[in-house]
């Protein structure tokens, strides 16, 4: 579930997307990918992404589906739809980013050694033009044009 523009994205297990308006409740638009989902929707108030149990991003807008990548490797943390990017983080705990428009891998970050990964959602936000990563405990800041580390 992600909230922006007054818009709702909401993804079920199943596969189906939606995008409520949540003033009055009403459908803006929905899809149904027709396979399991690992993760719940990112938004930003346009286009949303999910991550199927197949391990691959798919990226929609207005009721249909814009592009899929195969990913290298499950993701189990809600991908992020910011600055005309999509993020995601895998269970390997590296970070991919991927052009909003047009599915191009711009650049993946991978951080070796990372310790036990969980089936669960993990950090994966925005802030201040750094994307934010829980990478082994610690909350780390990569640049969002080239993945380069700021901060941990």
């Amino acid at each position: 579930m992600s909230l922006a523009q007054d818009r709702l994205a909401l993804a079920t297990k199943d596969g189906r997307v939606s995008v409520v308006n949540t003033r009055n409740g009403e459908t803006h638009w929905k899809v149904d990918l027709k396979t399991n989902l690992n993760t719940g929707a990112g938004f930003d108030g346009k286009f949303a992404a999910v991550v199927t149990t197949g391990n691959e991003l798919v990226v929609m807008n207005d009721g249909r589906v814009v592009w899929r990548s195969r990913l290298t490797a499950q993701s189990f943390t809600n991908p992020l739809v910011a600055g005309e990017r999509v993020f995601v983080m895998l269970a390997d705990r590296s970070v991919m980013a991927f052009d909003q428009a047009t599915g191009q891998r711009l650049w993946t970050q991978v951080r070796p050694g990372e310790g036990l990964v969980l089936k669960q959602n993990g950090v994966l936000t925005a802030f201040r033009n750094n994307v934010l990563v829980g990478l082994g405990g610690k909350l780390t800041a990569l640049d969002p044009d080239n993945g380069v580390l700021r901060w941990e």
